[in-house]
């Protein structure tokens, strides 16, 4: 019985983080869609640095065709782009630091994590540096799926701790906070497990991951 618990545990961990389900529950903060990564750079830009910082400028005019074919699913034709624009390839290398490389990078790895390249997707989220709440946490988090989908889930529930607690909110710190509960049971560690779902019971009470943490919470303090 104990050997189902523990398999029936690691099901749900990686049902929970699996790129798949994350990027279709998740994919209008993730910017597939609708162009919100946009909406959410722009906004946290501010116009004086635009102005001031030409480079900025010329970034986010240059990764807007390849967004256009990733919105459309054309993964490889965003990523190389051809004769008539730069891909987001070009563009994360060319204006690395700025928004738009940061936009390009977000894409790449995503497309790579999509693809199950999940060490190339780690690499990509590296060179990713969000000022932003959401984008920031998202940033964390997508590392850690990285490694759940790479079996290594000391790294993973690291991630997730990261993503949890970096400028709390009510959206992606429970949402971590419950990834990292799992993951903490899929290493056979019940105690930090608990702590992280008492925080969503305590921190979080009307996020969705509290609607049925008290199951959670049970069956690790059995």
């Amino acid at each position: 019985m104990a050997k189902k618990n523990r398999e029936s545990q690691i099901e749900e961990v990686e049902a929970l983080t699996s790129t798949e389900n994350f990027i279709d529950k998740y994919k209008n903060a993730i910017m597939i869609g609708g162009g919100a990564i946009v909406v959410v750079v722009l906004g946290i830009i501010g116009y004086q640095k635009l102005v001031a910082e030409p480079n900025e400028i010329a970034s986010q005019e240059a990764y807007w065709p390849a967004f256009y074919e990733f919105e459309k699913d054309s993964m490889q034709l965003a990523a190389n782009g051809n004769e008539m624009f730069d891909g987001m390839l070009d563009v994360a290398d060319e204006y690395s630091g700025t928004s738009g490389g940061n936009i390009a990078n977000y894409t790449l790895a995503i497309g790579a994590m999509k693809a199950g390249n999940f060490e190339e997707a780690i690499e990509y989220l590296d060179e990713c540096d969000f000022d932003d709440v959401m984008m920031g946490s998202l940033v964390l988090g997508l590392k850690g799926d990285c490694y759940v989908e790479l079996d290594q889930n000391e790294d993973a529930v690291n991630y997730f701790e990261k993503a949890a607690a970096r400028e709390q909110n009510d959206y992606t710190s429970p949402m971590y906070l419950k990834k990292a509960g799992l993951t903490y049971e899929a290493l056979n560690q019940p105690e930090d497990a608990l702590n992280a779902y008492l925080k969503i019971k305590n921190d979080w009470p009307e996020s969705e991951e509290a609607t049925d943490i008290d199951k959670y919470i049970a069956r690790v303090e059995n």
